[in-house]
């Protein structure tokens, strides 16, 4: 019986583990593929132009704010109202994949920039997309420990980490609001996104602010 629960187990947690992986590939993917299509769509009504590109690319860049958001609140969310809602706690376990379909919109954001600059490319586009391209990169990898073939630990420490994707997260927040802020308060056109948006990074920041003030109440009463 134990020679057969053994690899019974194995086949289980394989099982299990290939489900996950295709559930994040399926997030992650209807994530860049959405990202793709609203910014090739928006190209395409509007014409191969200066302008089809400009505004394919601002159509990528409200979409990440949008997904951006979910990567703010999934996990508070998913936290705070697990005790009403115990299938809340999945959106817990969603975070990284979040955080990865981010950075995958976000490159196609970046693509959208940098396609009609390709042939004259100018020196603040061609920064603007590499720093953007590297801020990503960095939040990817650490979204999720990253292990090297034969090696137990992680290549890159939990806290390090967590400073990492938390310096990044702070830099897109930053984008996001003051951008909605020189929008709103700038003599530009009103747009309704611009507010929403604001409002959106203000409820995703109470909403952190609210997780971690419960989490460390919690913790007091478990340490009492």
């Amino acid at each position: 019986m134990v020679a057969l629960d053994n690899p019974a187990a194995q086949g289980q947690r394989r099982i299990s583990r290939i489900r996950l992986g295709l559930d994040r590939l399926t997030l992650v993917g209807a994530i860049t593929l959405a990202a793709v299509a609203l910014v090739l769509g928006t190209i395409m009504v509007n014409g191969f132009s200066e302008n089809g590109f400009r505004l394919g690319s601002q159509i990528g860049w409200r979409f990440t704010s949008f997904v951006f958001f979910a990567v703010l609140a999934a996990g508070p969310v998913g936290r705070l109202t697990a005790h009403i809602l115990p299938a809340a706690r999945i959106l817990e376990g969603r975070t990284h994949d979040l955080i990865w379909g981010f950075c995958a919109s976000y490159g196609v954001y970046l693509l959208a920039v940098l396609l009609p600059n390709a042939i004259h490319l100018s020196t603040g586009a061609l920064l603007f997309v590499l720093f953007g391209a590297l801020v990503i990169a960095v939040m990817a990898l650490a979204a999720a420990p990253l292990r090297l073939p034969y090696m137990g630990a992680p290549l890159i420490g939990v806290r390090v980490r967590r400073s990492l994707l938390g310096t990044a997260i702070v830099y897109f927040w930053l984008c996001y609001s003051l951008m909605a802020l020189e929008r709103i308060s700038g003599p530009h056109r009103p747009d309704a996104y611009y507010n929403a948006i604001l409002l959106l990074m203000i409820i995703g920041l109470l909403l952190r602010f609210a997780d971690r003030w419960i989490t460390a109440v919690e913790d007091g009463v478990k340490t009492v």
